[in-house]
Order: structure tokens, then sequence, then C-alpha cells
């Protein structure tokens, strides 16, 4: 790799973002930051974290420290996660609903990919020191990202582990890098290497507006019982959250929802074309 393509690397990266949440030790943010330096990626978000500020975070951040100040701040993982395409959950253990899970370099792969095709946003959520995400946290994400360790003993720390996954995620970036001038070299200048979605992707954000309102058309249908509703609306969150709706699809979708609503409840009133009678005098 030549020096300057530290750029293309860098620009890449910028579109993943570390989230932790409620961490614990100050030290793990600084390592987490230093884990991060090292690599590539810059953007770190810490959800409701149990100390902030505190010297030991610039203690563990050591040639870091000039990240702290682009620290995000946030209260809820909603909002740490609202404006990224992909989500991706960290977890060593099963769970009630197997979520699609990816390794670390798989994962890794797939952002990078879906940054240089659509420059998507990424986010990649580590959980708390102790206990790790929630069942309802992992529920956010599209993906369940691991680590293949040892099976007999897969011990990692927190910062350790996002070590690893920023490690991915710049190998993946470098890959794509090297891949993107090889074509270059050898690709006529008037042929076109990329294909562009029409639409834009929806974002989390949306998508939580998204959930709610399929869930109240199934409702009205009666065919999920709000008192009982089982694992129904997990299974359809799992199933919209592998398929990345664009904003065309989305408002799509959305209208017929409402149009299953309005029928459903008989106040939807089919729209008739106006056409002009010959004999109108506005003819005249």
């Amino acid at each position: 790799m030549n020096q300057f393509d530290n750029t293309a690397v860098a620009a890449h990266l910028s579109h993943v973002r570390i989230v932790m949440v409620n961490t614990t030790l100050p030290a793990n943010i600084g390592s987490a930051l230093r884990a991060m330096k090292t690599m590539g990626l810059s953007q770190l978000v810490l959800v409701a974290p149990k100390t902030y500020p505190h010297p030991d975070i610039e203690a563990l951040a050591a040639g870091a420290v000039d990240l702290i100040p682009h620290i995000k701040i946030v209260e809820t993982l909603e909002q740490a996660i609202q404006d990224c395409h992909i989500v991706f959950g960290t977890s060593a253990r099963s769970r009630t609903i197997p979520w699609p899970l990816l390794d670390a370099r798989p994962a890794a792969e797939m952002s990078l990919k879906a940054v240089v095709s659509q420059q998507q946003n990424i986010a990649v959520v580590f959980g708390r020191e102790d206990r790790g995400l929630t069942n309802e946290e992992l529920a956010l994400a599209n993906y369940h990202v691991t680590i293949p360790v040892n099976t007999d003993y897969g011990v990692l720390n927190v910062a350790q582990a996002i070590q690893v996954i920023c490690y991915e995620m710049r190998i993946a970036a470098l890959a794509h890098v090297e891949k993107t001038e090889d074509l270059e070299a050898t690709m006529p200048v008037t042929d076109t290497a990329q294909m562009h979605w029409d639409e834009p992707l929806v974002t989390h954000d949306q998508m939580q507006q998204f959930y709610p309102h399929l869930e109240k058309m199934l409702e009205d249908i009666e065919f999920l019982d709000p008192n009982n509703p089982r694992l129904l609306p997990l299974r359809l969150r799992r199933l919209f959250g592998r398929i990345q709706l664009d904003k065309m699809e989305y408002h799509l979708l959305r209208g017929i929802f409402s149009r299953v609503q309005a029928l459903n409840k008989g106040t939807w009133k089919p729209s008739i074309p106006k056409t002009k009678d010959k004999e109108d005098p506005s003819d005249a």
C-alpha cells in the first residue's frame, strides 16, 4: 500500500462508529479510544456511561487523547444508532430467537461493501462489562457479530473486543482500496465501475417508526394479539432488519399498512377519476 492510500482507508472508516453501552470503567473507554485510533477509526458514542468524564480515560487513551473531544454522549441506544443503516450487536450468547449471526471478519467485509457502494453508516454496539447487551438492545441490531474465541476460555475485555473489531474493519477497508486501485489500473477510462441504487436506504430511526405501524396494522386485523404477541414482533424485526428497505419501498409498505387499516375500519373510499361530460357547459 502507498502512503496516500491511508486517506481512502480513513474515508471508508469514517462511516463506522463504535457504540459502548453503560460502560462502568472509564479505563475501558480510554483503552477503546487507543484501539480505535490504532486502526484508523474515530467515531465513539457512549450510551449513558457510569462515570464520565474521568482522568483514567485520558491516561489509558495515551496517544489517542485527540479523539476525546469528539466523543458523543447520549442517553439511549436508539439515539446512538438513529442515523445508521446497518447495526451490529456484539454477542457471545445464544438468544431466544437466533438472530442473523456473523463472525467479525464477514461482518467487517459486509460493512465496508455497504460503505463503498452506498455510503451507509455502520454501528457496532458493545455492551456492559459484566453482562453485555440485553435482549431488547440486541433486537435493535440488524445482525449479531461474534468473535471466534477459544471455546475453553472465551473471555475478552470490552476494549480488547473493540480492538479485534476495529482491526477487522481496517483489513476490510484496505482490501477494498487495493481492489479499487487494481481495477482502476486495468480499466478503460470510459468504463463504469460502480452501480448506484436509485433510492437512499432508510435509517434505523425511520425503521423505529415502521415497526409500530406494522404491529398496529396487524392488531387492527386481529392477526396480532397485543396481550399475547408471542415472538411475532421480534420475528418481523428480524425479517425487515435483513432486508434494508429503501425510501420508496418504505413509503410503499407504510401506504399499504394505512390502506389495510382504513379498509378494516370501513373508512376508505376509492378515488373515482373525474371524467368530463361532453355536454358540460364548461367545455364551451
